[in-house]
């Protein structure tokens, strides 16, 4: 059974049976994983926060403030 350092030095689905690459040689990944897109909610409350401030900040300099 591996232990927790083991698992460190080898995460599962790490290939570690793989030649040394030579440094000239381009390593080309053929396997992408979607990841989600957009904001998290949080992040878009933060997005949301920041535009409206952006927003009054706009007007007020329209309205002729400093």
């Amino acid at each position: 059974m591996p232990t927790p350092v083991d698992t460190w030095r080898d995460p599962p689905g790490i290939r570690t049976d793989l030649p040394d690459l030579d440094p000239t040689t381009t390593l080309v990944v053929g396997h992408w994983d979607y990841q989600g897109s957009g904001y998290s909610p949080g992040a878009a409350l933060l997005a949301a926060h920041v535009w409206h401030r952006k927003e009054l900040e706009r007007q007020f300099a329209a309205e002729g403030g400093c």
